[in-house]
């Protein structure tokens, strides 16, 4: 039976970058991977990978000026992408502002570059350059206080920094002080806490990552600890308000060891994703587009071992899940009701951890 790929060439579908973050420094020895993503057919292919770092906690993108940055426990470091070959050109690195960088962001201006440091449990604004390079720390906010699990939560630890899709807020789930933190960021990117500086979720849930509605004014926390999905209204000025309800991301019955990972919503607002360590699925919910109210549909299998990240496609298609203790990729195709099926499976660079596409310029 003839294929698309058969019916037209190639490069005449429309198709993407795709950077895969190396947790280990074993086996290829490249911190970065890098593939080419064909959504049409549902193809993904190894391009190759960078050697410059050895390892890579997270990725983030500014996709208008085609730039890749990259943390670890070392440093941050800036690619600039050539978008004809994929290929990454170390710009810079810089010194961590914190200890355990464990996540990236651009922000809304594409000013500044933002990072969340696990281990000493703050976040730092850095400066970037015309060129797409990282320039000095601009502001650091350091978090204090504790919660009730004490292997977990015996301090602070900042897990995500994330900008809100419009305005100047900026949030920074704690997992070890059990609150989301909040900070408007100025033109100079310092940050400073909200009129709402802090929202709270239940002692012991360990907030990890979060994710704001595309459409709705609704954003929704992941618990790391519990495998809880919070939701929450949210106001562009003053920060996350009332809480709108609060669902497992695990079965009733399931009693063995999980935590949960990664957090995405469907671009049409429709569905939630939550990942589960463990249990080794991915949680469908729908979401009431009134209400912001989620409803568990199903827990479906992520088609590998220890889902540390997923992202959904640009074509909204299909979720890449990157199954960490596997070595690979789970591709799974979307379908109607929200619920998928794994029709892919790529070996990847070791423990891969984060995944980001960049459309083929």
């Amino acid at each position: 039976m003839a294929t698309i790929q058969d019916k037209y060439p190639k490069e005449d579908l429309e198709s993407y970058w795709v950077y895969v973050s190396s947790g280990s420094a074993e086996g290829s020895k490249q911190g970065i991977g890098i593939y080419e993503w064909l959504p049409t057919t549902g193809v993904l292919s190894e391009v190759g990978g960078t050697s410059e770092i050895a390892v890579s906690s997270y990725l983030a993108l500014d996709v208008v000026k085609g730039l890749l940055y990259s943390i670890n426990g070392d440093n941050i470091q800036a690619f600039e992408i050539d978008t004809a070959t994929g290929g990454l050109k170390l710009l810079n690195k810089v010194e961590n502002a914190g200890q355990g960088g464990c996540h990236l962001s651009v922000s809304n201006d594409r000013q500044f570059l933002l990072a969340a440091y696990y281990s000493s449990g703050s976040a730092a604004s850095y400066r970037l350059n015309n060129d797409g390079s990282i320039g000095p720390s601009v502001s650091v906010v350091q978090h204090q206080g504790s919660s009730v699990d004490q292997d977990r939560q015996e301090g602070p630890h900042a897990h995500m920094i994330l900008p809100a899709p419009q305005g100047n807020l900026v949030f920074v789930p704690d997992l070890g002080i059990d609150k989301v933190m909040a900070y408007q960021i100025s033109e100079e990117g310092e940050m400073t806490p909200t009129p709402i500086a802090s929202a709270s979720t239940t002692p012991g849930y360990g907030p990890r990552h979060m994710v704001f509605h595309p459409i709705q004014p609704f954003a929704y926390v992941l618990a790391e600890l519990t495998g809880n999905v919070v939701g929450f209204k949210f106001d562009p000025k003053q920060g996350l308000t009332e809480r709108i309800n609060d669902l497992s991301t695990l079965p009733d019955d399931f009693t063995e060891f999980s935590k949960s990972a990664d957090i995405h919503i469907s671009q049409d607002g429709k569905y939630l994703y939550a990942s589960n360590r463990g249990h080794n699925s991915l949680a469908v919910y729908s979401i009431d587009q009134t209400s912001g109210k989620l409803s568990l549909i199903d827990i479906p299998s992520c088609g590998g071992d220890w889902p540390r990240a997923f992202e959904i496609d640009p074509s909204g298609s299909y979720i890449l899940v990157a199954n960490k203790r596997s070595n690979a990729i789970s591709i799974q195709k979307i379908n109607p009701s929200g619920l998928f099926e794994t029709v892919g499976n790529v070996k990847t660079v070791d423990a891969p951890q984060c995944i980001r596409f960049l459309r083929k310029g």
